[in-house]
């Protein structure tokens, strides 16, 4: 093997993690200064929140891990015994590709999960329906508590809530004719030219895969289990953010209330132009809390929350990094 490709692996992670670090620098507005303040006048209640929000996290990437195994059962490559993709692989491809989101073009993210988990072994149909339902099921958990608060903001009226719960009843006593039509739209898209060259690129290091095209589902029972799984990490999720809200010390916010403002401000922000959706988010965020806490605090609370969120993906990593470095040692312990 030659040399440079023991250095260029390492060379690329510090590249990435500078682009980053200089994108997030640029675009909070926030002092040095002003960050450590805050981190030493912090109080229990923050600190707890952003271990709760590392654990939704954690969840969410638990999920992911779920339906590209389930993915796998489907297309018939867990025959012979096979186990798939295992738990803690699947949670370190997941975080340490979560970081390419704040990297201009807001699909580095994506791109290094299918690298990772192509080099894990994973069939790249298996990726593509896991990641499709993976942001299906994520927006759907999203839009109940978004729909949560701006029924209860009187913003739309009641009859669009019970809209969406008739579109879920719909699609839970049609889903196998949905289901066929998915599958004849992703067979269709995997065999797009541009598709295949993409990939081929970004995985020629290591000789280069191709979709098959194989017919890729979730069956009902495991849709609307991961849909479930999906509420239930968001609530754990709303709760962090009203804690977060609350450690403030200026106002209470009631918990929904929390849950759904996190919800609703980050599924506006897909549409944001800047990765992980920063500004649109920030804005949201604004807006709703304003309504509880005045402008002033609730443009506090952003701006932090923007730092909490990265601060929890940094303790995911380092808890993933740190049970693996410790089941490496136990392993050589043994051998």
């Amino acid at each position: 093997m030659p040399a440079y490709r023991k250095w260029v692996p390492t060379v690329l992670k510090i590249a990435v993690l500078a682009v980053v670090v200089v994108f997030i620098a640029r675009n909070i507005p926030l002092k040095l200064e002003d960050i450590t303040s805050f981190m030493v006048n912090a109080n229990g209640r923050f600190y707890l929140s952003l271990i709760l929000f590392a654990i939704f996290l954690m969840l969410q990437a638990g999920i992911w891990v779920l339906i590209v195994n389930a993915s796998l059962s489907d297309s018939g490559r867990l025959a012979g015994g096979t186990t798939g993709l295992p738990m803690l692989q699947g949670l370190r491809i997941f975080i340490e590709t979560q970081f390419g989101k704040y990297i201009p073009g807001g699909f580095w993210n994506v791109a290094g999960r299918i690298v990772m988990a192509t080099k894990a072994g994973i069939p790249l149909d298996a990726q593509f329906a896991a990641i499709i339902y993976e942001n299906i099921l994520l927006i759907a958990a999203a839009l109940v508590y978004a729909m949560m608060l701006i029924v209860s903001l009187h913003i739309v009226p009641l009859w669009v809530g019970l809209l969406l719960v008739v579109i879920f009843v719909v699609i839970y006593l049609f889903y196998t004719p949905l289901t066929a039509l998915f599958k004849n739209l992703f067979v269709r898209a995997s065999r797009w030219r541009f598709l295949q060259r993409m990939i081929g690129k970004m995985t020629k290091s290591f000789g280069g895969v191709e979709m098959t095209g194989s017919e890729v589902s979730l069956t009902r029972n495991q849709f609307f289990v991961y849909l479930s799984c999906f509420l239930g990490s968001h609530f754990i999720m709303g709760i962090a953010f009203w804690m977060l809200t609350n450690s403030f010390d200026k106002g209470k916010v009631g918990l929904f209330y929390a849950a759904g403002t996190f919800a609703t401000s980050w599924l506006l922000g897909l549409v944001s132009p800047l990765p992980g959706g920063l500004g649109v988010r920030e804005g949201f965020l604004v807006y709703f809390l304003s309504l509880k806490l005045g402008t002033e605090t609730a443009l506090q609370i952003s701006v932090i929350a923007r730092l909490w969120n990265i601060m929890a993906e940094v303790l995911f990593w380092v808890i993933i990094r740190a049970v693996s470095m410790l089941i490496r040692r136990e392993k050589v312990y043994e051998t």
